[in-house]
């Protein structure tokens, strides 16, 4: 197990957070992270949060999160699939676990369940996942 978890943050200028939420809690992204510094201390994980502020080009705009140089949204799909073990349409989600739409201003905007965030933090931990989701960062 990793015993370190950087969260890099790359975001337009104007962006103040993440615009990450759980959808059953409605912590964002920022309130899960701190909630869980405590735990972090407690099992020797150093934790550290960067901020990359990145220019507009050409009217995009960014919102991106790495946990461990991983993109966030590859770790949530490894984590949501652990949950989607049934495919019989009687036992499927009713919705997507995973969601990502256009927020304020334009902004690509992730809702998932705080267990699921949770665990692509822990994802983010373990050494095996770099080897495997190493191609798609």
């Amino acid at each position: 197990m990793n015993r370190s978890l950087t969260v890099l943050w790359k975001h337009s200028v104007d962006q103040t957070e993440p615009c990450l939420v759980c959808t059953d809690t409605r912590k964002t992204l920022v309130e899960l992270l701190e909630e869980l510094r405590p735990v972090f201390q407690e099992e020797g994980i150093q934790f550290r949060f960067l901020d990359e502020k990145v220019p507009p080009e050409k009217g995009i705009r960014v919102n991106t999160v790495l946990l461990n140089g991983i993109p966030l949204s590859s770790l949530l799909s490894a984590a949501a699939e652990g949950e989607e073990y049934c495919h019989a349409s009687r036992c499927m989600p009713i919705r997507n676990l995973y969601l990502s739409t256009p927020g304020p201003d334009g902004i690509l905007c992730g809702e998932a369940p705080e267990i699921l965030y949770r665990k692509a933090i822990l994802l983010a931990l373990e050494d095996q996942i770099i080897d495997d989701l190493g191609d798609n960062r």
